[in-house]
């Protein structure tokens, strides 16, 4: 599980894939401790009928988990890690910001539990 909370770099592409899911996908500027900046790219499927009418610059909370994908491009192999997301809301809106957080407070804690840490 990872949760990245970063502002929108720029207005996500949408695609329709040949399977049938629609993929948007966009990159959050995270800030680091050194007072530098990661881009983290997201993806999130089935994002609905519509597209979000999120801006850059605009603070998104992501929730989901890491993926590394192998593809080819001009006969050699390329790869890409992304957050692949099982939510994403603004957080401004804070009701589902929290509920999403409290969500993942609660499995990380079953985690814990499991590895006989806590």
């Amino acid at each position: 599980m990872v949760v990245v909370i970063g502002k929108l770099v720029k207005p996500m592409q949408v695609r329709h894939l040949p399977s049938g899911l629609r993929l948007a996908s966009f990159d959050l500027q995270v800030p680091r401790s050194d007072e530098s900046t990661d881009t983290v790219p997201v993806a999130l499927f089935n994002s609905g009928e519509s597209t979000p009418d999120w801006v850059s610059g605009q603070e998104l909370l992501a929730v989901g988990r890491v993926r590394r994908r192998f593809f080819r491009v001009g006969g050699t192999t390329q790869s890409r890690t992304e957050v692949v997301a099982d939510h994403v809301f603004p957080l401004a809106q804070r009701e589902d910001v929290g509920q999403v957080l409290t969500e993942a407070q609660d499995a990380l804690a079953v985690f814990v539990q499991e590895l006989g840490l806590a």
